[in-house]
């Protein structure tokens, strides 16, 4: 079991990963023992980044490190990718910023490099006009 805590003025947020017996084979689960300052859909964002994290390279220090990172940007005022669902960029550990012109949201470079790669498009992700 794995236990963060980070502490923002007098509001603190504590996160554990249980890591079960059988661990590579299962995944690590991820709770939110005590949530402050947070929504319920940004911590579920992060969890969705966190769990995509875990699936591709296991590594449990890069998952925490993720999830702190994500945390210190929301509090720092850094809104998340809307391509990875996470303020810290999973690859180089990169904040968003690449902005669109239109709708005024940011991505990381290298969300934006695979999404228009993947959709053979040059459009935003979320309005869909062009980058």
């Amino acid at each position: 079991q794995v236990s963060m805590t980070y502490t923002v003025d007098d509001s603190t947020l504590e996160i554990t990963v249980r890591v079960p017996a059988s661990y590579p084979l299962s995944l690590p689960t991820i709770e939110s023992m005590k949530r402050v300052a947070v929504t319920e859909k940004r911590w579920r964002s992060w969890l969705v980044a966190a769990q995509a994290q875990m699936s591709r390279n296991r590594r449990l220090d890069a998952v925490c490190a993720q999830l702190l990172g994500n945390v210190g940007a929301h509090f720092a005022g850094v809104e998340d990718c809307a391509i990875c669902y996470s303020a810290v960029g999973a690859l180089d550990n990169s904040l968003p910023t690449k902005q669109c012109k239109t709708c005024k949201h940011k991505f990381h470079r290298m969300c934006l490099f695979k999404w228009f790669s993947t959709s053979n498009q040059s459009s935003c992700p979320l309005c869909r006009n062009l980058f």
